[in-house]
C-alpha cells in the first residue's frame, strides 16, 4: 500500500475519531446525542487511488452558537495538492477537502474558543499553521508525503 493511501486512511480515522470525540463533549449538556453518521465512498483499486468522499454528522440538541468572538484561520503551505481535513467550529465536526490547490487558507469565526485541528497531507512536504486573531497558536511541517498535523485547544 503506497504512503499516500495510508496517509489519507489515518486523516480519515482522525476525522471520525474527531466527530465522535465532539459528540461526547456535546453530551455532557443534556441527553446523549445519536451516534455520528459516517459514510466513506469509493474503494481503492490496485493501479489508483479513487477520490474519497467522507461525510459526517452530528446532531445537536441545541442550535449551535451563533459565530463571533474567535477568529481562527487554518493554513496550509507547500506546492501542487493536499487533502485537507480542519474542525470547522472547534466542537469537534470536522471537514475533508480532496485535492485541494497549495497555499490554502480557511479563515473561520467561532463564538467560543475550542479544539483546533487542521491535518494536511501532499506528495510533497506540507506545513500547517494555525492562528487565532492573527497570532500563530501552532505551526508543523511534514516529511514529503506525510502527514503535517496542528491540532490544540484554544482558549
Amino acid at each position: 500500500m503506497n504512503r499516500q493511501l495510508l496517509g489519507r486512511l489515518a486523516i480519515a480515522l482522525i476525522a471520525i475519531a474527531a466527530v465522535t470525540a465532539g459528540i461526547f463533549i456535546l453530551g455532557d449538556d443534556g441527553p446523549p446525542p445519536q451516534s455520528p453518521v459516517v459514510a466513506v465512498v469509493g474503494e481503492p483499486s490496485p493501479s489508483s487511488v479513487p477520490p474519497r468522499t467522507i461525510l459526517a454528522t452530528a446532531t445537536y440538541t441545541s442550535a449551535p452558537p451563533a459565530p463571533s468572538g474567535y477568529q481562527v484561520t487554518y493554513e496550509l503551505t507547500g506546492s501542487g495538492t493536499a487533502t485537507v481535513v480542519y474542525d470547522s467550529n472547534g466542537l469537534g465536526l470536522v471537514h475533508q477537502e480532496l485535492d485541494v490547490r497549495l497555499p490554502w487558507r480557511k479563515e473561520l469565526s467561532w463564538a467560543a474558543p475550542g479544539s483546533v485541528q487542521l491535518l494536511g497531507q501532499g506528495s510533497g512536504a506540507v506545513g500547517c499553521r494555525i492562528s487565532l486573531a492573527g497570532r500563530v497558536v501552532t505551526a508543523q511541517k511534514s516529511a514529503p508525503g506525510e502527514v503535517a498535523a496542528c491540532t490544540g485547544r484554544l482558549g
